[in-house]
């Protein structure tokens, strides 16, 4: 039982640092802001919008370094698109490795165009099952002439491209709207 409360105190508290962002923040680094995903994961009956919100810890925060980073995972409803929706949530706590990170061989044709990778924990809550989980993550931001884009990077397993803006993340897998059954093609790739 105090394990639970203690978590839950720690999920509250980590959920306050994200959805506020705190005085001084660093809002001009890569990672900073909202990124957004049309998730094709069949195993949902239609697609999700899934959302990252993220922040960099500006050292005013008890017992997190200037260096932290903490984002906050959750989907948003798309009732007009026949999307899918549940409560899922998660929270990521990490440090920026950009200066010793190594791009993996199997990783999307991204790697020179690589400006920030930020490597932690993400820690999903889901209200239907039992209990939380972990997975290390990569948080790897690339800026090219077109702008940028966000790659989230389940370490030895998968890859999945985020959009800065929703609208961006619908023209890159197109399917019919409202959703009717028709999948795009999967975007994340095999990198494990």
């Amino acid at each position: 039982m105090l394990k639970q409360t203690l978590l839950v105190v720690a999920v509250v508290s980590l959920l306050g640092l994200v959805l506020a962002l705190p005085a001084g923040a660093d809002t001009s680094a890569p990672l900073a802001g909202q990124w957004n995903r049309l998730s094709l994961d069949m195993s949902h009956p239609a697609p999700e919008h899934e959302v990252l919100s993220c922040t960099q810890n500006n050292g005013a925060q008890s017992g997190a370094s200037a260096n932290t980073w903490f984002c906050h995972y959750n989907k948003r409803p798309e009732p007009t698109l026949n999307f899918y929706w549940n409560a899922n949530q998660g929270f990521f706590s990490g440090q920026d490795v950009t200066a010793t990170w190594t791009c993996p061989g199997q990783f999307p044709p991204v790697c020179p165009n690589v400006v920030q990778v930020v490597e932690g924990t993400m820690t999903f809550f889901q209200p239907s099952l039992h209990p939380p989980f972990s997975v290390l993550e990569d948080l790897v931001v690339v800026h090219t002439s077109s702008g940028q884009r966000l790659y989230v990077y389940w370490v030895n397993q998968f890859v999945c491209p985020w959009f800065r803006t929703f609208a961006e993340a619908v023209a890159a897998n197109p399917l019919p709207l409202p959703f009717n059954g028709t999948w795009a093609p999967q975007d994340c790739t095999n990198a494990g």
